[in-house]
């Protein structure tokens, strides 16, 4: 795949998808996931604007049965029907399950996949290698590898040197470090061959060292926020990039950090009450993510009107 070509794909705000639950009994909801990605993209997310991460961690992927999680990617990308760049995760500590998952994304349409290492059983560098290759083999798909040294194993750069050299769909990085210098260096070193996604609070540095794309969950619930800021950066407009991190972005991430310490861990059950309250679905948790409840539900809708969402309920 040509890396110029990969990152006019994978451009701007990338939006791990809700999974929205039925209330009954917490099964899944695909009508209503499949409104929220129709949303999205109208108001905004379209091809080479933005780019959708169907069943990821933001959309409860350890939650899921592997079933659930086909389901899930599917409904993303149906709804997309082509409109939208949609990346099935096929993360597993499973290399069979991972092959699957990432050949079922090609199956129903994906532009590619995100694809980590193992875990659990922490592996070596050879595990690693053979795991994505495996993988990255079974499909002609678009591989975003997913740098988690969280997960227990951090990847050289001479192995990410490697996988690229040996895999021509294998072309860009969603990129995590535990360390600004290991962050920098890995930007100045891969930028140029892969299609660099942040992954972090350090948007305009990934921005100003080659990163072409950027995670955020905003995106889910004022996506047209998300889609301007990544405007400022490619204009180069930094005076106006660093405004909008201090009075949107900053106080944003602030509150997922409250819910994390004072609800409880876990990624889409403090970003659903947020969405609903401008015009997504939202929903119930899954456990064990729990709900916020009034008072805490009220605090997000504080924080949204401090930094200036279009709040509609």
């Amino acid at each position: 795949m040509e890396i110029s070509e990969v990152k006019k794909m994978v451009r701007g705000p990338l939006a791990p998808v809700l999974t929205v639950y039925k209330e009954d009994d917490l099964s899944v909801d695909p009508d209503a996931i499949q409104e929220n990605v129709d949303q999205l993209i109208r108001r905004g997310m379209g091809k080479g604007k933005g780019v959708l991460l169907a069943a990821g961690a933001g959309g409860d992927f350890p939650l899921l049965t592997y079933e659930e999680r086909k389901a899930v990617i599917k409904a993303v990308a149906d709804a997309a029907d082509g409109r939208a760049v949609v990346l099935g995760c096929a993360q597993s500590p499973s290399t069979a399950e991972a092959i699957q998952l990432a050949q079922w994304s090609q199956e129903v349409g994906c532009y590619g996949i995100q694809l980590s290492g193992s875990w659990y059983y922490v592996p070596n560098e050879d595990q690693v290698y053979k795991h994505l290759k495996a993988v990255a083999d079974s499909i002609d798909i678009c591989v975003m590898l997913y740098h988690t040294p969280w997960l227990g194993y951090t990847m050289s750069l001479e192995l990410f040197d490697r996988l690229w050299e040996d895999l021509d769909n294998v072309r860009s990085i969603k990129w995590a470090t535990s360390g600004q210098a290991q962050e920098i260096n890995g930007y100045l070193e891969l930028a140029e061959k892969y299609a660099m996604v942040t992954n972090g609070p350090s948007k305009l540095r990934g921005a100003l060292l080659g990163a072409s794309s950027y995670v955020t969950h905003l995106a889910n619930v004022w996506p047209e926020h998300e889609l301007d800021f990544w405007d400022l950066v490619e204009a180069q407009d930094y005076g106006a990039v660093v405004k909008e991190f201090e009075s949107v972005y900053w106080p944003w991430r602030s509150m997922r950090d409250w819910a994390g310490q004072v609800v409880g861990a876990g990624e889409s059950f403090a970003i659903k009450p947020a969405a609903e309250l401008t015009g997504f679905n939202g929903g119930v948790s899954r456990p064990p993510m729990t709900d916020l409840n009034q008072e805490q539900r009220e605090h997000v809708r504080s924080v949204l009107e401090t930094i200036g969402a279009p709040i509609v309920r």
